[in-house]
């Protein structure tokens, strides 16, 4: 007999306060809609928040909240945690998504670049995570998720700054999980393939004009590196980081999980 309110209970994030970094758009915005489903209290953050377009396919939920937040900025970042912390009266779900990309071949690396990718990608993983845990301490329960990527993995020519900031989040992970557990702080990192994003539909239409072919073709380039031939859509993003934060979650920490629909097996 099917028992479905026992799965709902499993996935109720009421009580919880989320932040989400990078959450403007792309997986952010995923992630940022599936923890407010789930019915986390959930704090937006960005660096800029530009007003929803009119017939938007991808819209932030009503019911979350935005700050303005610059994860490289550490008295920043201390300033909008207390804040959240004084208006919710917990910080309990850190969700460092924020991350941008570069590439280069390595004879032709513009080091300004690769270091700022450094700074957002690494650095403000690490000043997030560092002003969070003593609130989780505090309320004693903490989920903590990064955004990692496949390329964590992977050789593919032109990503050293990308694939390098992503391989330290990863293992970043793996250290935190066991410092943190005996705080009850769980803390896990997905490593997703190619996400249907405004960057990527960007790149697809990039492709696309290469190639000489229509969007089809260009979504079609990159889903043949994929053994399922598919791009990930940002809600299945969510449900992920949902599923982690949640009490389905509790039976691992420190782990690296390979959302890339057969590219990278862990």
């Amino acid at each position: 007999m099917q028992n479905l309110n026992r799965f709902a209970k499993l996935f109720d994030l009421s009580g919880h306060v989320a932040v989400v970094t990078g959450a403007a758009q792309g997986n952010g915005l995923g992630i940022a809609n599936a923890l407010c489903d789930a019915g986390a209290t959930v704090v937006a953050t960005d660096i800029v928040f530009k007003p929803d377009q009119e017939g938007a396919e991808h819209k932030l939920s009503p019911d979350i909240d935005r700050m303005i937040m610059d994860v490289t900025d550490e008295e920043n970042v201390k300033e909008v945690f207390a804040k959240i912390a004084e208006k919710y009266g917990k910080l309990d779900i850190l969700c460092n998504n924020a991350g941008i990309i570069y590439k280069d071949l390595v004879q032709d690396l513009d080091m300004d670049r690769f270091r700022k990718v450094s700074d957002i990608n690494i650095h403000g993983v690490v000043i997030c995570t560092k002003h969070a845990v003593p609130y989780m301490k505090e309320a004693g329960w903490g989920r903590i998720v990064n955004t990692s990527s496949s390329q964590a993995f992977l050789t593919t020519e032109t990503y050293s700054a990308y694939s390098a900031s992503k391989a330290a989040v990863s293992h970043l992970t793996r250290i935190w999980g066991n410092e943190l557990a005996k705080d009850n702080i769980l803390v896990h990192a997905i490593c997703p393939c190619f996400v249907r994003t405004p960057m990527m539909v960007n790149s697809i239409a990039r492709i696309a004009e290469q190639l000489g072919t229509d969007e089809e073709g260009g979504y079609n380039y990159f889903a043949d590196l994929i053994p399922t031939h598919r791009l990930l859509e940002i809600e299945e993003i969510g449900n992920w980081v949902a599923m982690l934060c949640s009490d389905l979650g509790r039976a691992t920490t420190g782990s690296n999980f390979s959302i890339t629909c057969g590219q990278v097996r862990l």
